[in-house]
């Protein structure tokens, strides 16, 4: 028997959540400083962990994996999304009002089945969509681990699941997805609903009331499900029937729903401008890339995600972070973070197996193309910046036209969650359209109206034009090769260099190379 953790009441921070003990029962609300303090993981690398042998010392450095989170602005945004999903879910569940135990029955006599059908659109939904590796679910998974999953109410005799996150199974089963849920149920509260509801007559239909009545039981106050976009494979309308459940559960039982997936998912939400209004009820996150800075004095997201990534070395002479080594970096993972960690750990161990305790351009080539060949393509598709080779890979990024046909407000990582003005969204149409009519492809159209926007955001349509007009008129400067313009780093040496020790004369450096002992002479072993 699993003992869970006794609530412990917190007093109301406003005025709507005094008297509900599902809410009071949460940890203080956070502010953005706090939530950063509290998702912030770095792992610590220890001195005397710095001479231990390679074969060793790889095994420290795998904390790199799985102990590294660098909060950005996403994150704290999406930390007030959840926080304000799981209190305003509660408001009419109220386990302290006698009105609790009629809503327990009403769910037990309501028909999903056919309630799915009419799904309205008033629900608690939301999601978060990026290409894969960018952190997206590692970053909800840290956000709900500040959350006590389960909470036990003593006064009112009721066990409280805070939140659940469920991963819908490859192959888009409605069947299947029940039965990740009901296990993970039983894996928070210690309870048998997967051997009580799930036999092998159990239909799809059956199981997703059985879903409703133990969410209503226990009070879920979220329920994630992770990677979406595999509903897409699901035949005989599945994925429509699933999203419509999800949305008939917030209808009638007001508990709030999270989806998470890669840009494939869009295509679930926007038959219908209705579906893409539910996927975008709490502003709906766009989770991409780091982007990279084009002024060297400011620093973006990037630029300060690989400085701290950098620090973590196992070396006894740490290798230095130079612009030429950034720019290779950036070169071989497009700012994705999770290729990034890989590739800096992968460097690290094999030269620490190496003897070699030092991180070069050589090195980190060497290892992208010898063990992360199978990214090769996708990392030069997102190089390219063209449209139809990202839209290739359906996890890879999220095309800025698929968003606006959507009709879902993506959030501007770098600012706070704010709604479009339509004002603005209605010059950035019109501009596109007369772009179009001066002979702009479509593809390149609003990516054109997008920068001429940011560089005059002051200006009207006719101005706007008249600037990109002027960028069309200016001369294209000649291309060179990145390799014949960039500036040569300043070497870093390290100790004993053999850079130090050459001579002017090949003779004296060979002889210099024998005193070292770098050369040996051969003949005294014949």
């Amino acid at each position: 028997m699993i003992k869970h953790p006794l609530a412990h009441y917190i007093e109301a921070e406003i005025p709507d959540y005094a008297g509900h003990p599902l809410i009071n029962a949460l940890p203080p609300i956070n502010s953005p400083q706090e939530t950063a303090k509290k998702l912030n993981r770095y792992p610590t690398v220890g001195d005397s962990e710095k001479k231990l042998p390679g074969h060793i010392r790889r095994h420290a450095m795998m904390r790199i994996l799985d102990q590294f989170l660098y909060p950005t602005k996403s994150h704290l945004q999406l930390e007030q999304m959840l926080s304000s999903m799981i209190r305003r879910g509660y408001l009419s569940r109220n386990i302290a009002d006698a009105s609790h135990q009629r809503n327990l029955d009403t769910v037990g006599y309501t028909d999903f089945k056919s309630a799915s059908r009419n799904a309205g659109n008033e629900s608690l939904v939301s999601s978060v969509i990026g290409c894969s590796g960018t952190g997206k679910s590692t970053a909800v998974e840290a956000i709900l681990s500040c959350y006590p999953q389960v909470i036990y109410h003593p006064d009112y005799q009721h066990t409280q699941l805070v939140w659940l996150k469920v991963e819908c199974p490859h192959d888009g089963s409605v069947r299947h997805l029940c039965i990740n849920f009901f296990r993970a149920v039983d894996d928070a509260l210690g309870t048998d609903y997967q051997q009580l509801f799930v036999k092998s007559r159990s239909s799809a239909e059956s199981m997703l009331g059985d879903v409703a009545r133990v969410v209503a039981l226990h009070s879920v106050g979220l329920l994630a499900i992770d990677e979406i976009q595999h509903l897409e494979k699901s035949k005989s309308g599945g994925s429509q029937k699933m999203l419509n459940f999800f949305v008939t559960l917030t209808n009638v039982i007001k508990v709030p729903v999270l989806f998470i997936g890669a840009p494939k998912a869009l295509d679930l939400f926007t038959p219908t401008m209705r579906s893409a209004r539910r996927a975008a009820q709490f502003g709906s996150l766009n989770w991409n890339r780091f982007e990279r800075s084009d002024k060297p004095e400011q620093d973006a997201e990037w630029e300060r995600f690989i400085k701290r990534l950098w620090k973590l070395q196992w070396f006894e002479a740490p290798t230095p972070l130079t612009e030429p080594m950034k720019d290779l970096f950036w070169e071989f993972t497009q700012g994705i973070p999770h290729v990034a960690v890989s590739l800096f750990y992968l460097c690290q161990t094999r030269a620490v197996m190496a003897r070699r305790e030092v991180i070069d351009q050589l090195l980190v080539e060497k290892v992208f193309n010898e063990e992360l060949s199978l990214i090769h393509p996708m990392i030069k598709a997102l190089r390219s910046g063209r449209k139809e080779q990202i839209l290739a890979y359906a996890d890879l990024d999220i095309p800025t036209d698929t968003i606006r046909a959507s009709g879902i407000h993506v959030a501007d990582p770098e600012l706070p969650h704010t709604s479009t003005e339509p004002q603005q969204a209605s010059k950035a149409q019109q501009l596109i359209d007369m772009l179009m009519q001066m002979g702009i492809g479509s593809d390149i159209a609003p990516v054109v109206a997008e920068q001429a926007i940011e560089e005059k955001p002051d200006e009207d349509l006719l101005g706007l034009v008249a600037h990109i007009r002027a960028l069309q008129e200016k001369p294209t400067p000649k291309q060179v090769s990145k390799k014949a313009v960039a500036k040569p780093a300043k070497p870093v040496y390290l100790k004993n260099d053999l850079r130090l020790v050459r001579q002017s004369s090949g003779t004296e450096t060979y002889s210099k190379f024998q005193e070292m002992g770098v050369v040996i002479r051969l003949d005294s072993f014949l």
